[in-house]
C-alpha cells in the first residue's frame, strides 16, 4: 500500500512541476516578445487576486504603453473570462476574451490608447464582480487585487 501511495505522490509532484514549468515558459516567452520591441516604457503587473476563501487567479500583465499588451492569467475557475480597458476618465472598452489558455494579446494601438487600468470579469459586458485588476500606469508601478 505504501508503495502505491509513494508513486501516486510522485506522479502528482511531477505533474504540478510540469504545469509551473509551462507557465512559466508562456511568461519568459511574452516577456522576450515585448522586449523585441524595443519598449522603452514597459510595464510588467504581477496580479494576484485573493478572497478571504484563499487565492482566486493571478495573472501578469506586459504593457508598452500605446503599443502591445500581453496579458497572462492562471489558475482561474473555468470560464470564460472578458478583458476591460478603463481610462483615467473612467470610460470603458472591451479589449477582448482571454483564449482557453488564459492569455491575450493585443497590438491594436488605438485600442489601447489611454487605457491606465485593466480588470477581467465573467459578464460580456463590464459588469459584476472585477478579477485580476491592474494599474498600468508606469508611475504608480501598477498594482493587483480587486
Amino acid at each position: 500500500m505504501k508503495k502505491y501511495l509513494y508513486g501516486f505522490l510522485v506522479i502528482v509532484a511531477v505533474a504540478g512541476a510540469g504545469v509551473l514549468f509551462h507557465q512559466h515558459a508562456r511568461l519568459v516567452k511574452a516577456e522576450h516578445e515585448l522586449r523585441e520591441l524595443g519598449a522603452r516604457n514597459l510595464v510588467i503587473v504581477d496580479i494576484f487576486d485573493d478572497t478571504s476563501a484563499g487565492r482566486v487567479g493571478a495573472a501578469r500583465v506586459f504593457y508598452a504603453e500605446g503599443k502591445s499588451l500581453l496579458f497572462y492569467a492562471y489558475d482561474l475557475p473555468a470560464g470564460p473570462y472578458y478583458v476591460w480597458g478603463s481610462n483615467k476618465d473612467g470610460s470603458l472598452r472591451s479589449l477582448g476574451a482571454l483564449a482557453q489558455d488564459g492569455s491575450l494579446r493585443i497590438d491594436d494601438a488605438k485600442l489601447l490608447a489611454d487605457i491606465d487600468q485593466i480588470f477581467t470579469n465573467i459578464e460580456p459586458r463590464p459588469q459584476g464582480k472585477k478579477i485580476l485588476t491592474a494599474h498600468l500606469s508606469s508611475a504608480n508601478g501598477g498594482s493587483g487585487g480587486a
